[in-house]
């Protein structure tokens, strides 16, 4: 066998292994950002203006179901109350709590102390950027302590997000709390969670929104995501092994 063609399938089971391949095609990436209709990428994304900022979806020719899942994370080193609001809410300076069940949810409220914001709220599909470590490795950061739990609160937005534009929302949490979302892709979400495998619409740690209105928008801290790390080093290690095998 050449050694391109090991090198083709080393870097095909790295993917497969960190989830990036087979299942995940069809996935789109929700952004919680200041504005826009794209990705900003900010690992996470400031907020410095909670009074109008953007929720999209990225990826022409994706659309999620409705309602798409709005989280809010607060940490205990700072005292606040969660809340989202948009135009479609029935009381739009106030969305309603999410609906147990839906697309798998177990619970619209929780504490976090480990794991990931998906997993603590019963939405298992969901991949695992963003997490505890993460989230609580940026608030030490940005100077909002070194948090040792988060109360998570997920709130409906009764809207389908379209590809390559955005929505506009706000919220009162108070600086150092994140916002996450989730959704499935358009006509594949049950109360058991997205019904084909890889249609899952969520927020990953590169894409979250930091509410840090003292602060400004803008990036945030930039906390490398599990998924990258995996494949830069794995990829690295079996880059060297086939070297090694043909130098031989």
């Amino acid at each position: 066998m050449k050694a391109t063609t090991k090198l083709g399938l080393t870097l095909s089971l790295i993917l497969a292994g960190a989830g990036l391949g087979g299942h995940t095609a069809h996935a789109a990436q929700i952004f919680v950002q200041q504005s826009g209709t794209s990705p900003a990428g900010g690992d996470p994304n400031g907020i410095g203006d909670t009074s109008a900022f953007v929720i999209g979806l990225a990826g022409a020719g994706h659309t999620s179901s409705n309602p798409v899942l709005v989280g809010v994370a607060i940490p205990d080193t700072v005292s606040g109350t969660a809340s989202i609001s948009n135009s479609g809410c029935a009381t739009p300076s106030a969305c309603d709590l999410a609906t147990v069940g839906t697309y798998g949810l177990t619970a619209n409220s929780a504490t976090l102390t480990s794991g990931t914001v998906f997993d603590a709220v019963g939405l298992t599909q969901a991949g695992g950027s963003v997490s505890f470590v993460n989230m609580s490795s940026v608030d030490a950061s940005h100077g909002f302590g070194t948090p040792s739990s988060y109360e998570l609160t997920v709130f409906a937005l009764p809207t389908s997000l379209m590809g390559s534009s955005s929505v506009t929302i706000d919220t009162g949490a108070p600086d150092g709390s994140f916002i996450f979302a989730f959704s499935c892709e358009l006509g594949t979400g049950s109360s058991s969670g997205c019904t084909k495998n890889g249609d899952v619409d969520q927020t990953v740690f590169t894409n979250v929104a930091l509410i840090n209105v003292s602060g400004g928008g803008g990036g945030g801290g930039n906390v490398p995501e599990p998924a990258t790390l995996l494949i830069l080093g794995t990829g690295l290690l079996g880059i060297g092994l086939l070297r090694r095998n043909r130098d031989r």
